[in-house]
């Protein structure tokens, strides 16, 4: 009964070594730019990135690494450019609000240049803030399941409640402490250091029941009140109150479409094999890889006496000195 198994296996293990090409010599492919950034209105400095690509088999030496010797300029007519700055510590290009403000609904326009590569291109318009009236609701749960567990003691659900906008596509990324996340501590240095990207980062995403990031269209959902439950939520009994406070993203399609392109490249990485297809980031970036969009954001607050009795609410604007 063994046998055909055996033959079976021999059989493959022939055909799979006959597929093998072995590659005596670096593939000559052409680096490209790879741009990431975003304009935030609620921010007082756009930040912008700017390395390289290499391809699947590079050497250790040939490793992307950021650009220092690049023109990187924005419009907000393509007619007229302003130069951004390139700080040497950070190895990042910025501009200030107050050179260059950052506008909800209107449209801008990026472009970068460096010796041995192709300009690069790409636009975006920033998306108007809009009320969604957003809400979290808390009830207590028994005796069902999560991830295939069984939780059969008291517990708690956490839901974020808001209305979609009707008649435009909106896009909604939920983040927490935004202001801890959008920068890193470099000890060795004594300084902050602004992250390649503001979003893609694990600390900063909230995640649903299915541990998914929570990164959402509201494509079939138009004007309708969306809802989604996030992962297990328990009540700190040590406190008499408890604060929960996290960040909307409003986005364009393209932070949308890249950051949700994102996560599902890490999902599939942890199970990636030769039998499967290489996933392709989204881009924007003409003539190069990256992503250029935009979002506006708000930071809510949630205070509750006991886990199902809400009994504060505030919003402010994120403002990063």
């Amino acid at each position: 009964m063994k046998r055909p198994l055996f033959y079976c296996i021999l059989l493959l293990s022939v055909y799979l070594n006959s597929c093998v090409t072995y590659i005596e010599k670096d593939l000559d492919i052409k680096s490209k730019l790879v741009l990431f950034g975003y304009l935030v209105p609620q921010l007082d400095t756009t930040i912008i990135s700017l390395s390289n690509s290499v391809s699947m088999f590079a050497t250790y030496d040939k490793l992307p690494k950021p650009i220092a010797n690049a023109t990187i300029e924005i419009s907000e007519n393509n007619i007229d450019w302003i130069k951004l700055t390139f700080n040497e510590p950070w190895q990042h290009y910025f501009i200030t609000q107050t050179d260059f403000p950052i506008i909800e609904g209107k449209t801008y326009y990026i472009r970068a240049s460096a010796p041995e590569y192709e300009t690069v291109f790409s636009s975006c318009k920033v998306p108007f803030f809009r009320e969604t009236n957003l809400n979290l609701r808390i009830e207590e749960a028994k005796n069902d399941i999560h991830n295939g567990d069984v939780y059969s003691g008291l517990h708690y659900h956490c839901y974020y409640e808001w209305d979609d906008y009707p008649r435009e596509d909106n896009y909604y990324i939920f983040c927490r402490n935004y202001s801890n996340w959008y920068y890193y501590y470099d000890w060795e240095n004594n300084n902050h250091i602004p992250y390649d990207s503001i979003l893609y980062h694990y600390c900063s995403n909230v995640w649903d029941e299915k541990n998914y990031p929570c990164i959402f269209s509201d494509k079939g959902q138009d004007g309708k009140k969306m809802s989604i439950l996030l992962s297990l939520f328990y009540y700190n009994y040590d406190n008499n109150s408890d604060e929960y406070n996290v960040t909307l993203l409003q986005t364009d399609e393209n932070c949308y479409l890249f950051e949700k392109s994102y996560y599902e490249f890490w999902d599939m990485s942890d199970f990636q094999s030769f039998m499967l297809e290489p996933m392709q980031l989204y881009t924007n970036i003409k003539n190069g890889y990256g992503v250029f969009g935009a979002f506006v954001m708000r930071d809510y607050s949630f205070e509750f006496e006991e886990p199902t009795k809400l009994i504060s609410f505030s919003r402010e604007t994120t403002s990063i000195p």
